[in-house]
């Protein structure tokens, strides 16, 4: 869980407002016998402290000086919740919790070079970050239990959710008029198109497209209708346990949407981006049942005109990019790099430097034209910290020169963008990127 914590927190170094403690880094310091320094803010009504192996839940916020570097009072997740764990150094957050009771809040200073090296397991300072200079923590405790106090808590959580999606799964049924009875386990299946054959048995490879949504949602979590089928081997443990009985229903040629619970599905602890306790819509076509060899083959055969396609568009971006060059009219040289950059609007200030929290507005095109993504339309310009690796290293030389308000164009070669990865199916192997920038703000 520490582990889990910090990465989230230090890689992701959302950038916010300052915490209502900001410049409570002005003396009055006192060192507790657990090497800790703090200055104590508010003291609550709780003469307990917070134990090791206990779970507190907290408002945390981290900076340097008064440049916040994290805020969970702005983060979208709210109060964050962990374990007092063993300190990674003398006096750090999990030594300080040991100082508070539930309504206390307190300042910590600790040495920055331990922060980024040890807390955060980064293997040199960021530039901007001076050794031997002080990180402050403003840290709320709002509460601390018992490791078993938690799970009772967890559990009735987790029956309230339980009993909230029979409610919502029973809704839908009724709203959209479904009214096939679920199998023993719980699945519903509405076939869709008819298929011929006999069902799949165990060891059979099974050629399958499939989409899944949560329901209530329009919003694909997967879907490869428009790409290639997988190859499923039928008895083993591929994705839900719905999922599985629903395909084993099926004939070559049939189409069927499964509603999937989450007691067959994603379960009460639920898995990646999907939330506990959420009921799940498939969309599953079992294209065809082929022997494991027939699947050897296609897949040697698929891969080898991948391995082709990709040499071809090794061999092709050098014209391409010429080509775009010269209908475009661009005169700009290209870096080092190959980044061919230009201003659209000048910025002020200074220029970002690694360590600094950038917020980027950006449109993402295709070398015709066409946009391929907008933070304008979506609503969601990127933030990131410059010198972690967040980004290509494209982005990363463009954005370095760029200053406060500034837009800027770019293009820039595979060799700085996503290689000969396949990002997305727009954004084959051996791509050119075009963007244009807009950097809307500089934390340092």
């Amino acid at each position: 869980m520490k582990g889990l914590l910090f990465k989230i927190t230090v890689v992701t170094l959302i950038a916010t407002v300052i915490f209502s403690c900001t410049n409570s880094n002005k003396g009055n310091f006192e060192i507790a016998d657990n090497g800790t320094k703090y200055k104590i803010h508010y003291r609550g009504n709780d003469k307990t402290k917070a134990q090791e192996s206990e779970i507190v839940t907290v408002n945390l916020a981290y900076r340097l000086g008064d440049s916040v570097i994290f805020n969970s009072s702005e983060s979208n997740d709210g109060p964050m919740r962990f374990p007092v764990t063993k300190p990674f150094f003398k006096g750090d957050l999990y030594d300080a919790l040991t100082l508070m009771g539930s309504g206390d809040s307190m300042t910590i200073e600790v040495v920055a070079d331990s922060f980024y090296l040890v807390t955060a397991a980064l293997p040199k300072l960021p530039e901007s970050v001076k050794k031997g200079s002080s990180m402050y923590y403003d840290i709320k405790l709002l509460k601390h239990v018992s490791s078993e106090e938690w799970q009772k808590e967890m559990a009735e959580i987790s029956r309230e959710n339980a009993r909230k999606e029979k409610m919502i799964l029973q809704n839908y049924l009724n709203e959209n008029k479904i009214y096939v009875d679920p199998t023993k386990s719980g699945l519903y299946f509405i076939p869709l198109e008819e298929g011929k054959g006999t069902k799949p048995d165990t060891g059979d490879m099974c050629q399958v497209y499939l989409s899944v949504k949560e329901l209530g949602s329009d919003e694909l979590l997967y879907t490869n209708f428009d790409d290639r089928a997988l190859d499923v081997e039928y008895g083993k443990g591929f994705d839900t346990e719905g999922f599985r009985e629903g395909l084993g229903m099926l004939r070559p040629g049939g189409k069927a949407r499964l509603i999937v619970p989450s007691w067959i599905g994603v379960g009460s602890t639920g898995r990646e981006v999907v939330a506990p306790h959420t009921t799940l819509i498939y969309e599953v076509k079992l294209q065809a049942i082929r022997s494991l060899e027939e699947v050897k083959k296609d897949r040697a055969r698929y891969k080898k005109e991948k391995e082709a396609e990709k040499e071809r568009l090794k061999k092709e971006e050098p014209s391409k990019i010429a080509n775009y060059i010269k209908k475009h009219n661009i005169n700009v040289k290209p870096t080092e790099s190959g980044l061919y950059y230009k201003d659209i609007v000048e910025g002020k200030g200074d220029y970002p430097v690694d360590g600094n929290t950038v917020t980027i507005e950006y449109i993402h095109y295709d070398l015709d034209g066409n946009v391929l993504q907008s933070s304008y339309e979506d609503e969601t310009p990127f933030t990131y910290t410059v010198g972690t690796g967040a980004v290509i290293k494209g982005w990363e030389e463009a954005v370095k020169l760029m200053r406060k308000g500034g837009k800027a164009w770019m293009l820039l070669p595979s060799s700085i963008g996503y290689g000969d990865y396949q990002r997305t199916k727009e954004i084959k192997p051996y791509s050119p990127l075009v963007f244009e920038l807009e950097l809307t703000e500089v934390k340092r």
